[in-house]
C-alpha cells in the first residue's frame, strides 16, 4: 500500500492526496466531490528549453536540435494505424496535449468513461511508435506549424523580445524549434529524449475530480506495470548554456502586413527558485492590476492619446531556467507608446505605492482565486504549477494572502529601464 500524504486547503475547500509509486511516478489527485467531469493529465517535466542532458542509457552527454519536446509530443499522440485524438474520441472523451518550455502534458477529459480514458492516456504516453517514415511526414507538419507562426504578428513580436533579450538560453528559441532544427531530428534522437524524459521519476500524473482516490492510484500502478518494467527510472541531469546578465540587444524591429504596430517591452531578471517563483507571479498580476489596467490613469492617458487599442498587458515569466517581465500592447506609434511606458515605469518605481489600491486588487484577487476553486481547470493548473515550482500545492493562496504594499515595491526596483530592458516592434510595411 503506497503511502499517501494529503494538503488541505479551508479557504479553497479542497483536498490534494499526493502519493510516489515504486516506479518513481509521483501522482497527485485533487478532490472535487459533486463535480461530474473528470480530467486526467500525465506530464513530464521537459519542455522546450531544455536540450542537453545526460543520456539516461549510455550516460553520455547529449545535446539534441531545439524542438524535440514539441516534436515528441506530435509523435506520441500517434501510433501505428491509429492518432489518440481519433482513439479518445471514439469513447466520447475529449483529448489533447501542450508543450511548453519546461512541461510536456497530455490529458483528457470525460463525465462517464474515466477509468477507460486513464489506461488509454497511460498507454498512448507508454507506447512510442517512431520510423524513420512517421518522423519524415511529421518535419513537414511541424514545419507548416512553425511558418504559421511565423505569419502571427503579436507571437513574432513576442519572440522577437525573447532572442533580443538572451544570448543563449533556448527560451529564445520557438517552442517548435526552427525549420531547420527539426530538420535534424531522427527516429534515434525521439527515442533518447523520449528513454531519458519519459522515465516515471521526471513524470507526473494529476487526476482533478470526484473520484475514488486509492481506485485511480491502483488503475494508475497496474495500467503502467504492462509498459513500464524495463524502463530506466531515475533523477534526470540537464546542462544550460551559462547567460550572461546583460541582454543580447536593446532594440529590434521587424516590418509585417499589420494594421497596428505591435509592441513587447522586456525585462531581464535574475533567476529565483520555489515560493520566490509564485510571489513573482502574484506581484506581477497585481501590478498589472494597478498600474496598466482599465482602472488605471495610465491606460486611460495612453488610450484618450490613441496611442493603445485595447489591452496593454504586464506579465511575469518565470522558471528555474529564465526569468522576465513582458509588457505587449498594440498602438498606432509603438515607438511613442514605449517611451511612454519606460517614464511611467521610471516613476512608479519613485512614487509611493497606493496602499489603499493595492488592498482592494489583493482582495479582488483572492476572490478570484475562491471563486476560480469552483472550476477544473483552475484546480490542474495549480497542482502543475506547484510540481514546477516544487513548492506545495497551495503556496499560492498563501503567498496572496499575505503580501503587503512594500512587496510591489521591492518587485519594481528589479525593473531597470537603462539595463535590463529590450524593445521589440513589428511595423507595417
Amino acid at each position: 500500500m503506497n503511502k499517501i500524504d494529503v494538503e488541505i486547503s479551508e479557504n479553497l475547500k479542497e483536498k490534494v492526496f499526493k502519493t510516489t509509486l515504486a516506479n518513481g511516478l509521483t501522482v497527485y489527485i485533487c478532490k472535487k466531490e459533486g463535480f461530474n467531469k473528470k480530467i486526467g493529465m500525465f506530464g513530464t517535466k521537459y519542455g522546450s528549453v531544455i536540450n542537453e542532458f545526460v543520456d539516461i542509457n549510455t550516460n553520455e552527454r547529449v545535446k539534441v536540435p531545439d524542438g524535440v519536446a514539441h516534436f515528441l509530443e506530435h509523435k506520441l499522440f500517434e501510433q501505428e494505424g491509429a492518432n489518440a485524438l481519433d482513439l479518445f474520441s471514439k469513447i466520447g472523451v475529449s483529448s489533447n496535449a501542450y508543450t511548453s518550455f519546461d512541461q510536456t502534458v497530455y490529458f483528457f477529459e470525460t463525465s462517464n468513461r474515466y477509468e477507460e480514458s486513464l489506461e488509454l492516456l497511460i498507454k498512448l504516453v507508454s507506447t512510442p511508435y517512431f520510423t524513420d517514415e512517421n518522423v519524415q511526414k511529421e518535419q513537414g507538419i511541424i514545419g507548416q506549424e512553425i511558418s504559421m507562426y511565423d505569419d502571427e504578428p503579436n507571437y513574432k513580436v513576442y519572440f522577437n523580445a525573447l532572442q533580443a533579450m538572451y544570448h543563449n538560453n533556448p527560451v529564445r528559441i520557438d517552442i517548435a524549434g526552427t525549420i531547420e532544427s527539426i530538420s535534424h531530428i531522427t527516429k534515434d534522437t525521439l527515442y533518447t529524449c523520449y528513454n531519458t524524459f519519459y522515465n516515471l521519476s521526471n513524470m507526473f500524473f494529476v487526476v482533478i475530480g470526484d473520484v475514488d482516490v486509492e481506485n485511480t492510484i491502483d488503475i494508475i500502478n497496474k495500467n503502467l506495470q504492462k509498459y513500464d518494467s524495463k524502463r530506466v527510472s531515475k533523477e534526470v541531469t540537464v546542462f544550460g548554456e551559462e547567460e550572461p546578465n546583460s541582454v543580447y540587444k536593446k532594440e529590434i524591429e521587424k516590418t509585417m502586413e499589420v494594421y497596428l504596430q505591435q509592441l513587447c517591452i522586456g525585462f531581464k531578471l535574475d533567476l529565483v527558485e520555489k515560493e520566490e517563483l509564485v510571489k513573482r507571479q502574484i506581484l506581477a498580476d497585481i501590478i498589472s492590476e494597478m498600474y496598466f489596467s482599465k482602472i488605471s490613469k495610465f491606460y486611460k492617458e495612453q488610450y484618450e492619446l490613441g496611442l493603445i487599442n485595447e489591452d496593454l498587458s504586464f506579465m511575469y515569466e518565470g522558471t528555474k531556467y529564465f526569468s522576465h517581465i513582458v509588457i505587449m500592447g498594440e498602438s498606432t506609434d509603438a515607438k511613442k507608446l514605449s517611451q511612454n511606458v519606460i517614464d511611467y515605469i521610471k516613476k512608479i518605481k519613485q512614487d509611493d505605492v497606493d496602499k489603499d489600491l493595492f488592498e482592494l486588487v489583493k482582495k479582488k484577487k483572492i476572490g478570484e482565486m475562491l471563486l476560480m476553486s469552483d472550476t477544473l481547470d483552475s484546480s490542474y493548473r495549480r497542482v502543475i504549477d506547484s510540481i514546477l515550482s516544487d513548492t506545495d500545492v497551495y503556496t499560492d493562496f498563501n503567498v496572496l494572502k499575505n503580501l503587503k504594499s512594500e512587496d510591489i515595491k521591492e518587485f519594481l526596483s528589479e525593473i531597470q529601464p537603462d539595463e535590463n530592458m529590450v524593445i521589440s516592434t513589428i511595423k507595417s510595411k
